[in-house]
């Protein structure tokens, strides 16, 4: 879970799978019905939506990030039902409090209890696309299908299922071999290129969703944000601010390693970035290219608008 730095804001936890964050909160469209709920359901607002559906929201800017269960958000105003939060775990120039956008109020939770066990308990995050949580240690009755990189309190763990906390929604099951258990944010080990390169190619055949971090559905920089940060590294949520991330170093295309990150940008090269993808190994990427095709491994493109490519990672 995030630490705060700021104490005189309200906070709040996400009650819903996914939470998407919009512009304002009369962009959302009939057709988005299904991702302002409680409960949301992600499979099928992306079924419902046609591709025009689809480009409509990067086209009028519709949409700006995703927020997971459980992830505790400032609550900056309220609005006729809608909260204008700001996620301090995804950094950009937008806001130094985190990426703002509205969701509905209904989303968010105020449940001290789960802030409680959230601050003592280990942390039981998700590292499969998605993952169902039950009513049942047995694992056979469904209650809510969460996304890779949830974080939720660990409570208990009877054979091969762990008893998590959740907010509004009380302790729910988890198949224990669909999470990892970590004690504090910052025990897990450092990752190599590989790691990161095998748990991007978890998502391949995963939609193209504008906005989208979730094993539901990934825009290029959600992608690749959110596989850094299931593995300890923080980096902004968008692609430009990646490119220009003060963490990283300028890499050379001939000595290209996995988990190395790749840039487009307009004006042949030279605008504002619009793309980024991962190296994966062999002179081929792993990408979320847009919202007519899923994420995909694809040969590294070279072509008139590369920017470059930049390393996060520590040498060694």
């Amino acid at each position: 879970m995030p630490n705060f730095c700021r104490t005189d804001l309200p906070v709040a936890y996400v009650a819903v799978s996914v939470a998407t964050l919009w512009t304002d909160p009369d962009r959302p469209r009939p057709v988005d019905a299904a991702a302002l709920t409680n409960p949301v359901d992600l499979p099928a607002w992306l079924a419902e939506m046609t591709l025009a559906d689809k480009f409509g929201l990067s086209e009028h800017l519709l949409t700006q990030t995703q927020v997971l269960c459980g992830d505790s958000v400032y609550v900056l105003s309220e609005q006729a039902g809608w909260c204008r939060i700001a996620v301090p775990g995804q950094t950009t120039p937008k806001n130094p409090l985190g990426y703002p956008g509205w969701v509905p109020k209904a989303q968010l939770s105020n449940d001290p209890g789960f802030a409680a066990a959230a601050a003592r308990w280990p942390s039981a995050r998700v590292d499969v696309p998605t993952a169902w949580l039950y009513d049942d240690a047995r694992l056979r009755s469904k209650s809510m299908q969460i996304s890779f990189n949830t974080r939720l309190p660990r409570l208990e763990r009877i054979d091969g299922a762990l008893l998590v906390g959740t907010p509004d929604h009380g302790a729910r099951w988890i198949c224990a071999a669909d999470v990892e258990v970590h004690g504090a944010s910052n025990d897990a080990s450092y990752p190599t290129g590989a790691d990161l390169v095998d748990r991007a190619k978890r998502f391949v055949g995963v939609p193209y969703l504008w906005g989208g971090r979730s094993g539901f559905g990934l825009d290029c920089s959600g992608i690749t944000s959110t596989v850094y940060e299931a593995a300890g590294v923080d980096l902004p949520r968008d692609a430009s601010a990646q490119a220009r991330c003060a963490g990283g170093h300028q890499v050379d295309d001939a000595d290209l390693q996995p988990g190395d990150l790749l840039f487009w940008a307009h004006d042949d090269g030279t605008g504002a970035i619009h793309h980024v993808a991962m190296y994966s190994d062999d002179q081929h990427m792993i990408e979320a290219p847009g919202s007519a095709d899923p994420v995909r491994i694809t040969p590294v493109r070279f072509n008139s608008e590369y920017w470059g490519a930049r390393r996060f990672l520590s040498a060694g």
